[in-house]
């Protein structure tokens, strides 16, 4: 047995709790952990240096314990961790919350991450200053981006735990993610797969081309839901996710994003591109449970439908 040297267990929020179920019985410790509730090992690893785990109240061999129904065995994720930028008071309009994960709806116009250039306003000062709050003290973790002129449903982990879940289903493209856009003329086929490699201009750090000799696999698949006098509204679903892929291969068929200057469309009507992250569909940790969530188009996109 373990002998904690700090106890993690005192504030009452900061406790995730897991009661072990019939089907979780003979299982040593570090199966359930990694087999049934998917943390990493550098995740348990970290937690045991820590004393983060504990099992009805004991801190236990991991490969040795063998856990019994109706065993409860408590977590705390709620690591001190720095970063390089400062939480900011910035309105957050969030869609999904709980102990382990945030769905924001951003805002055109936001950068996701702060740099080195641009460290302040961004998402990741605002979430910061949420989760502060909270009286949570990890970093900001999102498992997926969206340009700074992107709007919509962006994906963020609370934890080390939910951090490694979210991002093995990312990798394994489960997390399914559908935009909806308008793009200049009229598109032809009802649906279409787009399959284009994507690589860096060479002269360029953020544009980017279709390049068949050295560029990354990439594969959009998109579907009209309806076609307008000069426009068409699409439903866009990424089965990889390259930087800018939407608006490169959109472009490539000749169907450029409206307000999307940087690969051909006009800004005439609008001022960014017309992108909006409109669904997000993933499991949930520790429950497994898939959820699925929406984000209207923000207002300037809708207007595009009213233009004649």
């Amino acid at each position: 047995m373990l002998k904690a040297k700090v106890d993690h267990f005192t504030n009452i929020s900061d406790i995730i709790p897991y009661r072990a179920k019939i089907d979780d019985e003979g299982l040593t410790l570090y199966k359930l952990l990694t087999k049934k509730l998917k943390l990493s090992k550098d995740a348990i690893k970290k937690l045991r240096k820590d004393y983060r785990i504990r099992v009805n109240g004991k801190y236990l061999n991991y490969h040795s314990t063998i856990v019994q129904a109706d065993d409860l065995i408590e977590f705390n994720f709620n690591f001190m961790e720095e970063t390089n930028f400062l939480p900011e008071a910035i309105p957050l309009n969030i869609i999904y919350e709980d102990q382990h994960l945030l769905v924001v709806n951003k805002a055109a116009g936001m950068l996701v991450h702060p740099s080195h250039n641009e460290n302040t306003q961004t998402l990741g000062n605002a979430v910061l200053h949420h989760l502060r709050r909270e009286g949570n003290y990890n970093t900001f973790r999102p498992i997926h981006r969206l340009d700074r002129n992107t709007s919509g449903l962006i994906l963020i982990a609370k934890n080390i735990y939910a951090h490694n879940y979210l991002t093995k289903q990312f990798q394994e493209q489960k997390i399914h993610r559908e935009y909806l856009a308008f793009v200049h003329g009229i598109i032809p086929h009802d649906f279409e797969n787009i399959s284009a490699p994507i690589a860096r201009i060479n002269d360029s750090i953020i544009q980017r081309k279709v390049d068949f000799t050295h560029g990354k696999n990439a594969t959009t698949h998109y579907q009209v839901i309806k076609r307008y006098s000069d426009r068409t509204l699409v439903r866009l679903k990424l089965a990889t996710g390259r930087t800018h892929q939407i608006r490169v291969h959109m472009s490539y068929i000749g169907h450029p994003l409206i307000g999307d200057d940087l690969y051909g469309g006009s800004n005439s009507l609008i001022s960014r591109q017309a992108l909006h992250s409109y669904q997000l569909k993933f499991c949930l940790p520790f429950t497994h449970k898939e959820i699925k969530l929406k984000a209207e188009l923000s207002d300037d996109i809708k207007l595009l439908k009213e233009i004649e």
